[in-house]
């Protein structure tokens, strides 16, 4: 009797040996996330971090703010980052010009900048939050609006609102290059500038504390012309997806969760309140939370893309940017697969 237990407990010993130790087995795959900064474009993804589904999926995910769109790509497209929440346009000129980068999924459909008027502006065109959009429209004649940079989103908003308008952006608009929120708004005190264009939080700041009004909401859905564009995505190379399917399956599978609990009023706030506390505690609890509240439309309610979406960005580009961008190399810049599986895998 006692050679048969010393012979399992050898066997056990041995079984041990072979399978290797505990952590072995349960370590969690680690990914490498790269963004511009942590401002609402990205919310969704700090949201997953925080809210522990990276964790159910058995993933050690590291976040990293690189300070710029083009550096978040750049990341990726060298290999140095697994995945880039960034600009879907850029993606797909970089895959023109021989990169493999690609998008899988959407992170934000909305165009997120808002165009903010001071409150001479206004006064002086008559105009209200509540004024009609043609009248916004016809208001631009003439305005000196800041951007953080010239030729990047805001400057490619003004040149569509300035066609639907029926006016010439570079002569009947002028454009200056005020590189922070909080420069902005100094200057739009001062009455050095009739506007901004910019995503939240420094319009909401303007129009909460100094008088300024909303002119164009875009992350709402006030101009329809833009109503659901994808304005941000998730980006990989597709020599890496292929060589890792199960865990970009797993990634976007947390994405959708985080998703899911925006959106839903039972626990969208859970998720404000986590996003608040690690990544904007100076921000003022009762600003952030109105901040939230009004872009919770600008996140997509599922991971999933489709033709329909990828043509809407090439032409969108094409009307703003001189350098064209062909829609069949768009087409050919994206896939649904990884992100259908994540839907047919959530539980």
């Amino acid at each position: 009797m006692i050679s048969c237990l010393a012979g399992r407990l050898l066997a056990c010993a041995l079984a041990v040996l072979l399978i290797g130790p505990p952590t072995a087995a349960s370590a969690k795959d680690k990914l490498t996330v790269i963004m511009s900064s942590w401002d609402l474009l990205f919310w969704g993804t700090l949201s997953a971090s925080e809210l522990g589904l990276f964790d159910q999926e058995d993933l050690a995910v590291e976040l990293v703010r690189a300070g710029g769109g083009a550096k978040s790509l750049a990341a990726v497209a060298g290999g140095d980052a697994d995945f880039n929440i960034g600009a879907p346009a850029s993606a797909f000129r970089a895959r023109a010009k021989g990169s493999d980068v690609m998008m899988i999924a959407p992170a934000i459909s909305q165009y997120t900048d808002n165009v903010t008027m001071s409150e001479a502006w206004a006064k002086k065109h008559g105009l209200t939050a509540a004024s009609p959009y043609a009248d916004k429209l016809k208001a631009l004649k003439g305005m000196t609006l800041a951007v953080s940079s010239v030729g990047g989103g805001a400057s490619q908003l003004i040149l569509f609102l300035a066609k639907q308008a029926g006016l010439d952006a570079e002569r009947d608009i002028t454009t200056t290059a005020i590189p922070t929120g909080d420069s902005m708004l100094a200057a739009l005190k001062m009455g050095r500038i009739d506007g901004f264009v910019i995503p939240p939080p420094t319009g909401d700041d303007a129009i909460r504390n100094h008088g300024a009004l909303p002119m164009f909401a875009t992350g709402r859905g006030e101009v329809k012309a833009l109503d659901g564009f994808v304005y941000i995505g998730v980006i990989a190379r597709e020599s890496w997806l292929k060589k890792n399917p199960e865990l970009t399956v797993r990634f976007l599978r947390a994405q959708q969760r985080a998703l899911n609990l925006i959106h839903d009023p039972a626990t969208t706030n859970k998720a404000r309140d986590a996003v608040w506390a690690k990544y904007h505690p100076k921000t003022d609890k009762g600003l952030f939370d109105q901040i939230w509240k009004e872009a919770e439309p600008s996140y997509p309610k599922t991971v999933e893309l489709n033709r329909a979406m990828i043509d809407r960005i090439a032409e969108f580009v094409n009307e703003t940017q001189t350098e064209p961008l062909d829609k069949a190399a768009a087409q050919k810049s994206w896939t649904n697969e990884y992100a259908a599986k994540a839907l047919a895998t959530l539980k």
